[in-house]
């Protein structure tokens, strides 16, 4: 299990990001919001898909789930 987290604020092609807790691209407290302790990054993506769209993995904390 790993802590994820999602980018509050969208990049400039869209997309909000989800990080683990020990990414060293993570965003400061008030620009990101907590998904919880979840098994995978895949699983991490549907809890963040949930309350944003749309969403994808960071590429350095969560490449296996990265898509390009």
């Amino acid at each position: 299990m790993a802590e994820f987290y999602i980018d509050t604020t969208a990049q400039s092609n869209g997309e909000y990001i989800v990080h683990n807790a020990s990414c060293t691209l993570l965003p400061p407290k008030e620009s990101r919001r907590y998904l919880g302790s979840i098994a995978s990054c895949n699983s991490a993506l549907k809890k963040a898909a949930e309350m944003f769209k749309p969403v994808n993995a960071c590429p350095q904390c969560a490449s296996a789930c990265h898509t390009a």
